[in-house]
């Protein structure tokens, strides 16, 4: 499966601000445009992994606890 084409892209950004009721506006659609063609290749390259039986998802996430101050 091909990544969408930049104007795809765009429309179905539109479309998805519009219903949800979101505003974008002119100076913030080129961001929001790269983001997502960004996350478009990224999408096609997960998709092209093949996988096998032993590649089960995780039956439940346990998130790690972080330790320490961060510093």
């Amino acid at each position: 499966m091909a990544a969408p084409t930049a104007d795809a892209r765009e429309a179905a950004v539109r479309a998805t601000a519009a219903q949800l009721g979101l505003v974008i506006t002119a100076e913030q659609m080129p961001g929001v445009l790269r983001y997502t063609g960004l996350a478009a290749m990224m999408a096609e390259q997960v998709m092209g992994l093949a996988l096998t039986p032993a590649d089960e998802p995780a039956t439940v996430f346990l998130p790690v606890v972080p330790q320490g101050d961060g510093t």
